[in-house]
């Protein structure tokens, strides 16, 4: 029984499976950044008491 993930079985050479791994990589440490990044916004705007139209103005400006 074959239990491989598709990732596993590919038959690429090694270099071209390392390349797609850190593009993945990169790809989840890219989402986290966004994520984060969205958290803190939404914690400075909680701070300021921002209404959703005044969010709605600063984000349209950056």
């Amino acid at each position: 029984m074959d239990t491989a993930g598709p990732v596993e079985r590919l038959t690429a050479p090694d270099d071209a499976k390392r390349a797609v791994e850190a593009l993945v990589e990169r790809y989840a440490s890219q989402a986290d950044y966004y994520a984060t990044d969205r958290q803190i916004d939404r914690l400075v705007y909680d701070l300021y008491g921002l209404t959703d139209e005044e969010i709605a103005i600063v984000e349209e400006a950056t």
